[in-house]
């Protein structure tokens, strides 16, 4: 059955007496005034840095080593981090409702909004350093990945297996996935060789098999770059979807089996031989459109 488009949505809100109640609920990632640098972790080679995103809770993964043991993919990682972008109170008295609460377990997410600012530091002496090549990509699995494996179908871990490398195996930051047995089976091996250092990243295929990706840009900051350094982007997400829970976290439904996790790598290197990159001030600002009521 194809989806309802908006038309449609809208006349079934009207019959149904739902959105009476707006919802925008505000979350940031990084909002240090002093320009903080979010964590990564560096690269195979040493020569390059890389941090993650997901827009939403980070969801379980498979883990290298083992084809059944799932984990959340943030787990002990400090350089991997999460967006709550879904989690939207449920507050029924509508006397006290807030503007980032939803007053019935029913409601529909209208859309996701973020808005990143990457500033690259130009306050340093060494000229190797105040200039440095990126990569950014914005991405999803094709299947249902979540933070509850009760509502997952998928969970593949992008760490191993978001690249397509020229040996034809799909790899990640941190290692490559193994070719899929007779059962199906996903098994994960960390390593660290050719296929994943920083040059390769920066220019390797992405896997499109497995993954939808919105976005992949690379670009340059820093003092020889004309002075360029400041790097803004916009992502938005038009949902659009009927959900009734009553978790926080408006993916812990049945209403559909959309995916709603999406990850956001950055990869970073100086390409000076010898020098450490550093990951530049990143921030997020989101907003969550939800209508309830």
């Amino acid at each position: 059955m194809a989806p309802f488009n908006k038309r449609q949505i809208g006349y079934i809100k009207a019959i149904a007496d739902v959105g009476g109640h707006t919802s925008y609920a505000a979350k940031q990632l990084n909002n240090s005034n002093d320009l903080a640098t979010l964590n990564s972790n560096p690269s195979s080679d040493g020569k390059g840095q890389y941090t993650f995103v997901t827009i939403g809770n980070a969801p379980k993964v498979y883990i290298a080593g083992s084809s059944d043991v799932k984990a959340t993919i943030s787990n002990s990682r400090d350089w991997f981090y999460s967006i709550p972008v879904y989690n939207v109170d449920v507050n029924t008295d509508e006397a006290t409702v807030e503007t980032e609460q939803r007053v019935t377990p029913e409601c529909y997410l209208e859309s996701v909004h973020a808005r990143m600012r990457m500033i690259q530091q130009l306050d340093v002496t060494d000229n190797t350093k105040s200039h440095q090549e990126y990569r950014m990509l914005v991405f999803r699995h094709k299947e249902r990945q979540c933070s509850d494996e009760r509502f997952a179908e998928n969970f593949s871990n992008p760490l191993y297996d978001m690249f397509l490398s020229s040996n034809n195996y799909k790899v990640g930051p941190l290692g490559y996935r193994n070719k899929v047995d007779e059962q199906g089976t996903i098994d994960y091996t960390a390593n660290a060789s050719w296929y994943n250092d920083i040059q390769t990243m920066m220019t390797c295929m992405t896997n499109k098999e497995d993954y939808v990706f919105m976005k992949d840009v690379r670009f340059y900051l820093g003092k020889e770059y004309g002075g360029k350094h400041i790097y803004e982007d916009t992502f938005h997400w038009d949902h659009a979807d009927p959900i009734a829970t009553e978790q926080n976290d408006l993916t812990l439904n049945d209403s559909n089996n959309k995916n709603y996790t999406w990850y956001v790598a950055i990869f970073a290197t100086t390409n000076a031989p010898g020098v450490v990159s550093q990951m530049p001030y990143v921030r997020f600002d989101t907003t969550t459109h939800v209508t309830s009521g």
